[in-house]
């Protein structure tokens, strides 16, 4: 084990046979995790951070360490929780990199929202809920975790996103207990841990997303697909991320100018040179050969009559008013696109209106503002618009 200052970094077998024992042991823990996504490609986890109850921090190489599964199996009971701070990206990455999933996640970003805390990110809630102020210097908020070896600071740094989780839970489900919140939190975060991770859309359909993709004619959008195809092989060849091939600013003016050389365009990174130029003159060539590519058409009728439009605005006002009188961000009241299918169609019953599949309005948000919204709903007494059905 190398020591830093505020935690113990673990990547040797002989240092994991000495802390899985600790965390099999530890009646809760604080999880974090720190991957190298701006830097390679495709990404993996490269940093663990756990705090445990004595206050000790534990800082596991997953790159040094081929087998975790202690880890997996304390995450994975219900008995014990694990602390996370705005846990979506993480528990995703566990699913993907380890196939582990939290089965008591408690997430400290969740809980601050539902207390009413509006400015989410790690060092506000704590100086907002502890009074701590966590240093986050500029120079390691992009460190590639995948160097090695680790240098002290990046450590610290890492060591420095739990080590007050514990603590801060503690904080928060206090409050929320006094708010009667408790069970909200719990909803709440047994649908976050339930989240997986989805594999990226391919880079053959990814092309339309690219930001300007929409301007460009059919011709040049053909050429757009095979570099976008061009830049995720690229990438992988040279594990680096796809922007350090060629940047989506790049991948426009290619397309657009195809005839251009290659030394006039901006964001063609230093992969492209020598046969990796080749291909991507052979890349433009094929998208130049292809087929236009046309934008989809809509094909549906537009159902947002006045009507329609007016009825979201004055639902809106509803959940403002809501949201002021629970202390609440309006975003976390009520779902946006329960409300979108309400205006749309005033007259069906509120619960026929939710995904039975994948509901989206929470059974806290029915219990405590389902009545409300029924009532709201009522006394303007709307009626269903022919567009809207």
């Amino acid at each position: 084990m190398t020591a830093a200052s505020a935690g113990v970094l673990v990547n040797t077998q002989a240092a994991w046979a000495a802390a899985g024992p600790r965390i099999a042991a530890a009646e809760r823990l604080a999880l974090d995790l720190e991957a190298d996504g701006f830097h390679r490609y495709p990404e993996q986890t490269a940093l663990l951070q756990l705090a445990l109850p004595d206050g000790s921090v534990l800082l596991l190489d997953p790159l040094a360490l081929p087998d975790l599964d202690a880890l997996g199996a304390a995450l994975a009971d219900p008995a014990v929780p694990i602390i996370v701070h705005s846990s979506s990206y993480d528990v995703r990455a566990l699913d993907r990199d380890f196939d582990f999933h939290i089965a008591g996640l408690v997430d400290t970003s969740i809980a601050a929202q539902l207390a009413g805390s509006t400015q989410l990110g790690l060092g506000n809630v704590l100086l907002e809920v502890l009074g701590v102020d966590l240093p986050k210097p500029k120079r390691l908020q992009r460190f590639d975790w995948s160097r090695r070896p680790l240098p002290d600071e990046a450590l610290d740094y890492a060591a420095g996103d739990v080590i007050h989780l514990l603590a801060l839970a503690d904080a928060l489900t206090a409050r929320l207990a006094a708010l009667g919140r408790l069970a909200w939190l719990d909803e709440e975060c047994r649908r976050a841990e339930s989240a997986r991770h989805e594999p990226p859309v391919p880079p053959a359909e990814a092309f339309w997303r690219v930001r300007g993709a929409r301007e460009l004619t059919p011709p040049a959008r053909a050429v757009l697909r095979e570099l976008v195809v061009y830049r995720d092989s690229e990438a992988l060849r040279v594990g680096r991320p796809p922007h350090h091939v060629l940047s989506n600013e790049a991948l426009i003016a290619i397309a657009s100018r195809p005839d251009e050389r290659l030394e006039r365009v901006g964001g063609v990174g230093a992969a492209v040179r020598g046969a990796g130029r080749e291909r991507l003159r052979a890349a433009i060539q094929r998208g130049r050969d292809a087929g236009p590519v046309h934008w989809p058409r809509r094909t549906a009728t537009n159902p947002w009559t006045p009507a329609a439009r007016e009825r979201l605005l004055e639902l809106k006002t509803w959940r403002k008013g809501e949201a002021a009188r629970l202390g609440l961000d309006p975003g976390i009241i009520w779902p946006m696109g329960h409300l979108e299918r309400l205006a749309l169609h005033p007259a069906a019953p509120l619960a026929d209106l939710d995904d039975p599949d994948a509901p989206g309005v929470r059974r806290w948000q029915w219990a405590e503002l389902g009545a409300s919204l029924d009532a709201f709903r009522c006394a303007r007494a709307w009626q269903a618009d022919q567009a809207a059905d």
